[in-house]
């Protein structure tokens, strides 16, 4: 992760000073942005905000010796944390949690030190600017036609999930892949193609797991997924969005892959523990001694025939015999 330290030398009188670097996360991950200063004195208040946001509060508030929540602006409530609730060595670095694509944005962090001795305030107007851009995930996963393939998606978060939705740009205005709301799916909102054909890995999403199984794939399910997660907080009933949580570039192949054969004997395993092949082989035995048999008694038929056939010329020769005598 990219990071950044700023040593700001504080002396007695009023200071300005700015700097300045972008800082690039994946969609869900926990940023730090660092900001942190030398100085003796005592740092009595830190304000982290975002200049587009700062009327409606900021992303974090400290005041002698204590946050306050009722200053932030509500995206940030519960999100954000000192890094060193101490603040050993000027360190006034915060860490944003699960971020999201509207935690994009520039940051500033702004801190005023007071002299225990002389009672007197020594203020960085601006101590730091952090530009964060917010960039989604993305994977490529391939597939065999006929198996059954997760698509894994998982948040980090305390709160409710409160809206889930699978969907492919090319279909989504025709449904969803999958649509869960309020502790429940709606078949009725999918895809006709997707009916009877997907569900959560864990149906109780534990830890923020998301992810959904896609049974017997078709060549028609190729295509870009999105996973889209809308959280509430249960006790502030306030929600947090991820617009696009994840980006799944799905391929499904003609190939079949031995795993798969092998998944097939096992299925056809009976009672007795013996497989189809096994059952195909005890079959082909009997039908290779039954043919056999029926070879053996064609050719005993035969020779009989032949004995009776060399019997009756004997006997005509010998009566032929008689007669001539």
């Amino acid at each position: 992760m990219a990071a950044v330290r700023l040593l700001l030398f504080l002396p007695l009188a009023s200071v300005s000073a700015a700097l300045q670097m972008g800082l690039q996360v994946k969609l869900g991950d926990d940023v730090t942005l660092q900001c942190q200063i030398i100085t003796d004195e005592r740092i009595s208040v830190l304000k982290w905000s975002r200049a587009d946001l700062n009327t409606d509060g900021y992303v974090y508030f400290y005041r002698n010796k204590r946050s306050y929540e009722n200053y932030q602006h509500p995206s940030f409530h519960g999100r954000v944390k000192l890094r060193d609730p101490e603040m050993k060595d000027g360190d006034v670095s915060v860490i944003l949690k699960n971020v999201t694509f509207n935690d994009t944005g520039m940051y500033e962090c702004h801190i005023a030190v007071r002299n225990p001795v002389r009672n007197k305030r020594v203020h960085t107007e601006i101590s730091h600017f952090i530009n964060l851009t917010v960039t989604a995930l993305q994977q490529n996963m391939q597939a065999t036609l006929g198996a059954d393939v997760t698509l894994q998606c998982q948040i980090t978060t305390d709160e409710r999930i409160s809206v889930l939705k699978w969907s492919r740009p090319d279909l989504n205005t025709d449904g969803y892949v999958y649509f869960y709301r309020n502790k429940r799916s709606y078949e009725n909102y999918q895809h006709p193609s997707f009916h009877g054909r997907v569900k959560l890995r864990d149906p109780e999403m534990k830890d923020g797991d998301v992810s959904v199984i896609l049974k017997n794939v078709t060549f028609n399910d190729t295509g870009m997924y999105e996973c889209h997660v809308a959280v509430r907080n249960p006790v502030s009933s306030k929600r947090v969005h991820t617009e696009i949580s994840h980006f799944i570039e799905l391929t499904v192949t003609g190939e079949v892959h031995e795993n798969m054969l092998e998944k097939h004997i096992m299925e056809g395993e009976d009672a007795d523990g013996n497989t189809e092949v096994e059952q195909v082989e005890a079959q082909t035995i009997l039908i290779v001694a039954a043919v056999a048999a029926v070879i053996a008694v064609a050719a005993a038929v035969g020779l009989l025939v032949l004995l009776l056939k060399r019997n009756k010329k004997q006997h005509h020769i010998l009566l032929r015999k008689n007669q001539s005598c």
